[in-house]
């Protein structure tokens, strides 16, 4: 049986820092898979499509995301729902973005 767990934003922040890249998985359960993305100034991320829907929660930071051909200005507090199979990345920001991204994982 699973049990409940807090996830401190900045234990894991470290950990990413020690762990080099710009995203950590930090939880896999059942269907549910959820980590944060840090970009820092003018990186883009290398998203690809998933197959599964994606919800993700800029946490800190303003940057862009393109969803498909559009482009979207998001910021602290936008909650970004990307549906399976959307191209889409985060680009363009000028400060470190944060963000919490969970799926839906097929098993």
């Amino acid at each position: 049986m699973t049990e409940g767990k807090v996830f401190e934003l900045s234990g894991l922040l470290s950990r990413l820092d020690k762990e080099g890249g710009y995203f950590l998985d930090f939880l896999k359960v059942r269907n549910l898979e959820a980590g944060v993305i840090v970009l820092h100034p003018n990186e883009t991320a290398t998203q690809e499509p998933h197959s599964d829907d994606e919800l993700y929660y800029v946490i800190k930071g303003k940057g862009w995301m393109q969803m498909g051909k559009k482009k979207v200005r998001v910021e602290e507090g936008s909650i970004i729902f990307i549906p399976a199979g959307m191209e889409h990345r985060f680009y363009g920001n000028d400060v470190d973005l944060v963000v919490l991204y969970m799926f839906a994982a097929k098993e």
